[in-house]
């Protein structure tokens, strides 16, 4: 098991607490303590247009520029095809951070292995993961629980595909959500 909290579920709410003071930084360039009810208001509406803006803008650079990938990985490419460029740079992040793990299978029996993963944190420390792979199942799973808690495979889980030389992985590893091309609900679409 992972000796520093790195490995932690509960890293999402770190996450979440970011997210909530990038939300609250963002409205302050809107208003002050000091606005008025109707100023609020009319601040809110171009706090909304400025943030749908630059949705529409992050949108466009998503389908006409490509972020080159890090490594020979077809995984990755096949990621970068689908995923928003925020997206694909946290994807990316781990599959650099695979060259820091050293795969070994520990147990297999009737296409599902179990592997321990070591990953280097400093000259002298490693971290332990352990990552199960069923290979009928195309599904893998690592103790760390990176994309359970933010719905991205950890280098623990890449390097264990890597050793499995895989090309691919299961579309249940492809959230649509994290889709350049999905359709976001909350921006406004002006009619023609």
């Amino acid at each position: 098991m992972g000796s520093n909290l790195s490995g932690s579920p509960l890293l999402g709410r770190d996450e979440k607490h970011t997210k909530e003071r990038e939300h609250a930084s963002f409205f302050n360039k809107f208003i002050t303590r000091n606005s008025s009810l109707i100023q609020f208001v009319k601040q809110y509406d171009n706090c909304l247009g400025s943030r749908e803006q630059a949705e529409r803008e992050s949108d466009a650079a998503d389908f006409h520029t490509v972020i080159p990938c890090a490594t020979k990985s077809c995984i990755e490419a096949q990621f970068q095809d689908v995923y928003t460029h925020q997206k694909f740079r946290e994807v990316q992040a781990q599959f650099r951070g695979k060259v820091n793990c050293i795969t070994r299978l520990t147990n297999s029996a009737l296409g599902y292995s179990v592997y321990e993963v070591g990953e280097q944190v400093s000259s002298s420390i490693f971290n332990k993961f352990v990552v199960t792979y069923d290979s009928v199942a195309a599904e893998v799973k690592c103790q760390c629980l990176l994309f359970e808690s933010r719905g991205i495979l950890c280098r623990h889980a890449l390097s264990v595909l890597s050793f499995e030389q895989l090309s691919q992985v299961s579309p249940r590893y492809i959230l649509e959500r994290w889709s350049k091309k999905v359709k976001r609900r909350h921006t406004h679409q002006e009619q023609p």
